[in-house]
């Protein structure tokens, strides 16, 4: 029994958690700094209930840490169902917050259907004798659609769509119809390149209003979203209203320089540039950058990179395709935060409201991820090949 308690903690992998630990200690101290000349009581204390969700989420990761991931995945199903009665939920009894119903019970169900979906996918790819055929592609569609259409009714678009990279890149490491797998990757790149010609069509294009109105209606967008994107095409629209934040958060990021300005001595959340309802959330790396600089951003990206590459090396030494795909499922969630909230952060992609991880505020999504790397670290433990095979 000891003997094989010491073979698992052997196998520990030191770099994921502490990666981990480190991005996490690092939004404690921004998002203290971002909060710390509000008037609001309550923006006083996020810091601190950011850090109380972080001990939370580590004594989650250990206890996801200890349990063999494989008895955790066979429960994959009653995970799925039960993200999916709280997106039910949610809809019907959850908390209106800033025209979206989000929060259930201070909970954000969508946070744990990410969790859920990939779990799911990683049991059914996983299974001996699988099939991973046109079969497989479509049963994943309804798996990732049904979830994924419950979040738009909130509406949450950006935490849908983060679902689309994670799901593809699991479905292509564990080759799932492999020409219908592309074919609707190319399928889906055209439709966003004819909806993004379109708007940009009705906006430089001279025409009547009603035809460019007509012409914006046929996206289905929300007027919220083509506001978005009609900002992250001509960044110069509408600077007032939907291009404020991501103008405030350019000047903010180049404005750090290369050391930064000094913790705490930030300019755009200090003068309440940078609004306070973004600055500890979906902008929390403008106020990074501007404080710690390119160096301090460059530690950070590191810092993903470090963790991204524990999670690779852990799918790549382990011995089932389960743990193999779950860890590919998790890392691809991981990069798709990081690319897509600094990217908009920069200005190099549409405002969507996707948190960055561990630096965000964030306590379900905290709690949800700490707990996808513990199961990672499960995987690294009890799943790995042995080392003469290496």
């Amino acid at each position: 029994m000891l003997k094989n308690v010491l073979m698992r903690l052997r196998r520990f992998n030191p770099l994921l958690l502490a990666s981990m630990a480190g991005l996490t200690v690092i939004g404690v101290l921004f998002i203290y700094s971002s909060c710390s000349v509000r008037d609001d009581p309550k923006l006083h204390t996020q810091y601190m209930d950011h850090a109380v969700a972080g001990v939370l989420g580590l004594a989650v990761y250990v206890a996801a840490a200890a349990v063999d991931y494989r008895r955790v995945l066979r429960w994959s199903w009653l995970a799925y169902a039960a993200a999916l009665a709280m997106l039910v939920l949610v809809l019907l009894i959850g908390t209106w917050t800033m025209g979206a119903r989000r929060w259930l019970f201070r909970i954000q169900p969508s946070e744990v259907a990410k969790l859920a979906v990939i779990m799911m996918l990683a049991w059914l790819y996983g299974r001996k004798g699988a099939k991973r055929g046109a079969g497989a592609f479509f049963l994943t569609g309804l798996l990732v659609g049904v979830p994924a259409a419950l979040i738009l009714m909130q509406p949450d678009l950006g935490t849908a769509m983060v679902l689309v990279p994670t799901v593809l890149c699991m479905m292509f490491a564990a080759n799932v119809a492999p020409r219908l797998l592309w074919t609707t990757l190319l399928t889906g790149v055209t439709a966003a390149g004819l909806l993004l010609g379109v708007i940009y069509a009705a906006e430089r294009a001279e025409m009547p209003p009603e035809r460019r109105e007509a012409l914006i209606k046929a996206t289905c967008l929300r007027d919220h979203q083509v506001r978005r994107l009609q900002v992250f095409m001509f960044p110069d629209k509408d600077l007032h209203g939907s291009g404020y934040n991501r103008r405030q958060s350019e000047i903010a990021v180049g404005s750090g320089g290369f050391w930064g300005k000094g913790y705490l001595k930030g300019e755009q959340y200090t003068l309440g540039y940078l609004p306070p309802s973004v600055s500890s959330n979906d902008f929390i790396f403008a106020v990074l950058a501007e404080e710690a600089g390119f160096a301090g951003s460059l530690t950070v990206l590191l810092l993903f990179l470090a963790l991204m590459w524990a999670g690779l090396w852990v799918a790549f030494r382990c011995r089932d395709d389960s743990g193999r795909l779950f860890c590919v499922g998790v890392v691809a969630l991981v990069f798709s935060h990081t690319f897509i909230n600094i990217a908009m952060t920069i200005g190099r992609m549409p405002i969507t409201g996707l948190p960055l991880p561990f630096i965000s505020y964030g306590r379900t999504f905290m709690l949800t991820m700490m707990a996808a790397l513990g199961l990672v670290q499960s995987v690294s433990m009890y799943g790995r090949e042995p080392e003469s095979r290496f």
